[in-house]
């Protein structure tokens, strides 16, 4: 097995060790073909409707982790979508260095620009606009490499069409020059054709030019990576946030244990009433008695153990 074909790392430890980077953005925005890039993995991707990725995936790549992370609201359920920044919050407990924020360039909605908000004012705090870097995804134009190098005139000229737009204008200053136009579509299965054929010699033509255009977003984002530093994120907004979610979590389990008491409880209620029947007899009054004591400490016992956690 390659490195390629390494399985994602599942030590957390690699976070305290490396420079981490997060991908956030709605679903089909775009993340996980960037995280594949970058970290030169290869998660299956889904599309803009439906997600593929169902829980976060770590990968540490020439010394960097990168952290692809379940789409925020790929669901009309508010309660899917709350849980989901919960568990955002607790993956990243350690803090993170970089976040690469995707938002497609084709469909920049005022729903995407109210989760936006929601993100960075609500779940991180504008504290985190230091650390953030902007991904305007599906960049189809030819000049990609042009775009994406700082102050050229290309660069220039589309960062003001961009601010004439009302919504992007909103949001491009908050990450002063750090933006980067991705392209990230797809190369064909070249398996599907004959070879030769004249399919296969079209699409192999577009595989190369997707490539081409997949390494000139490599060298911008990877330049980058290696030359941005800026403090690690970990801001008290969030400690306390993961707090209550951890001191939840341990209530919920509380409950369940209280729960299954109350259940056992219940089902004795029957053989309880047997026991009233038994203490008409003499002979088993006294045995009766002591099963009663021995088991309503075993049951105060469970209590203060559920209790104590």
């Amino acid at each position: 097995m390659n490195n390629a074909d390494a399985v994602l790392s599942k030590n957390k430890n690699d976070l305290d060790e490396s420079k981490v980077i997060v991908f956030l953005g709605r679903t089909g925005s775009g993340k996980t073909s960037l995280f594949n890039l970058l970290s030169n993995s290869n998660q299956p991707l889904g599309n803009s409707v439906s997600s593929r990725t169902k829980k976060f995936f770590y990968k540490k790549f020439h010394d960097v982790t990168y952290i692809d992370t379940i789409g925020f609201r790929d669901t009309e359920n508010e309660n899917d979508h709350k849980l989901k920044v919960v568990l955002f919050l607790k993956e990243i407990r350690n803090g993170f260095d970089i976040i690469f924020y995707c938002i497609r360039m084709d469909v920049f909605t005022s729903d995407e620009a109210n989760l936006f908000s929601e993100v960075y004012e609500t779940v991180l705090t504008r504290k985190a606009y230091d650390n953030s870097c902007l991904l305007i995804t599906f960049y189809t134009r030819p000049d990609i490499d042009e775009v994406n190098t700082l102050d050229s005139a290309e660069r220039q000229r589309l960062l003001d069409e961009f601010r004439c737009n009302n919504r992007y204008s909103e949001i491009l200053d908050y990450f002063e020059n750090r933006i980067f136009f991705i392209d990230i579509k797809q190369e064909e299965d070249l398996n599907n054709y004959s070879f030769g054929s004249t399919k296969y010699i079209q699409y192999k033509a577009l595989n190369d030019m997707i490539f081409e255009r997949k390494q000139i977003v490599y060298k911008h984002l990877n330049q980058f990576i290696e030359y941005f530093f800026p403090e690690r994120f970990d801001c008290e907004n969030m400690k306390t946030m993961r707090d209550i979610i951890y001191r939840n979590d341990e209530l919920e389990q509380q409950l369940n244990e209280l729960r299954d008491i109350v259940s056992d409880v219940a089902n004795e209620r029957a053989t309880t009433n047997f026991y009233d029947i038994l203490r008409f007899m003499p002979i088993t009054n006294m045995f009766i008695d002591v099963f009663e004591i021995s088991r309503r400490e075993k049951l105060q016992r469970r209590i203060n153990n559920v209790l104590k956690k």
